[in-house]
């Protein structure tokens, strides 16, 4: 577990991996765990999640003044920026955490008009399916189900609720991620390249799958990979000339890191412990290839 501020166990993910047959659509299963200490942190501009609550509570406070409840089943839309959020002491949560393919597969929802707010599972299931969700935690309390029969039954559920993406989708949200991957400035000129639809086509549809705008994007996952980067220990002299003259500027790079994360730089140091960096880190953070480019080479990572 993370500790907390008084040297007392806080908080700790347990990362599951996907099953083969629906990899495709996720990041990762996980559970969360809080220890005998209120979580106050930042949840940062992250992928759409479907949550179980299995005991406790917790509460998003949205950068628009709302507030959202943590409900027995719900889905944390996308984030386009980053959230403040607390999680009671001794909370559980079970969840999967849904890549951009994932959440228009499962929910078919538009993100730009469903991000950044919460949803209770029957506003974008079935009731089938909502109702299968509800049965997860009373289960595990009765010692019907133990932890990895519910994130077996988790993950039957999604499957079950997964509608295929039509190739043009399908085209879009891969060839999008692809070009996001490929630089921390990519040219938009070089998205429209890759798609086969009009400059205003582009827009629209990327809007629709990522709720943002390409420009937007672009901004949002070159302040994800340099975080994720910063929060490495070791990180090679040639990736920080890179992460240099991906900003106009510091105070640039600690504006956008901030927006988009929560944390400025010197808040991702390797031995800090945030959900900030139990997010972004490979097991929970699968949208985007981080280290795409060339800093796979440099890593070590191909």
């Amino acid at each position: 577990m993370a500790q907390g501020h008084e040297g007392e166990e806080n908080y700790a993910f347990e990362w599951v991996k996907s099953p083969d047959d629906i990899a495709s659509y996720l990041n990762s299963l996980y559970i969360l765990r809080s220890g005998g200490s209120t979580v106050e942190d930042m949840m940062p501009a992250y992928s759409g999640q479907l949550v179980i609550l299995l005991q406790g509570s917790g509460t998003m406070y949205f950068a628009d003044g709302t507030t959202a409840k943590a409900l027995p089943a719900f889905f944390q839309c996308p984030f386009t920026q980053a959230h403040r959020f607390e999680i009671e002491p001794h909370t559980v949560m079970m969840g999967v955490s849904l890549n951009f393919r994932g959440w228009t597969a499962l929910t078919g929802l538009p993100v730009d008009e469903y991000s950044d707010r919460a949803l209770s599972a029957r506003e974008a299931l079935d009731e089938s399916l909502a109702e299968r969700l509800h049965s997860i935690a009373p289960g595990i309390r009765s010692g019907a189900l133990t932890d990895q029969m519910a994130l077996e039954e988790l993950a039957s559920i999604v499957r079950d609720g997964l509608s295929p993406l039509s190739e043009r989708h399908r085209q879009v949200i891969d060839r999008t991620l692809d070009w996001l991957s490929s630089s921390f400035k990519p040219e938009i000129a070089a998205l429209y390249d890759i798609l086969p639809y009009s400059e205003r086509q582009v827009q629209r549809l990327v809007t629709r799958f990522f709720g943002q705008p390409p420009v937007r994007l672009i901004r949002r996952y070159r302040a994800i990979r340099t975080a994720t980067l910063l929060a490495m220990p070791d990180l090679p002299p040639q990736l920080e000339a890179e992460i240099r003259d991906a900003f106009y500027d510091q105070a640039h790079m600690i504006k956008e890191i901030r927006h988009f994360t929560g944390r400025t730089p010197k808040r991702l140091l390797p031995n800090e412990n945030s959900v900030v960096k139990e997010t972004l880190g490979e097991p929970g953070y699968g949208s985007v290839d981080l280290f795409g480019g060339n800093q796979d080479e440099v890593l070590g990572k191909s």
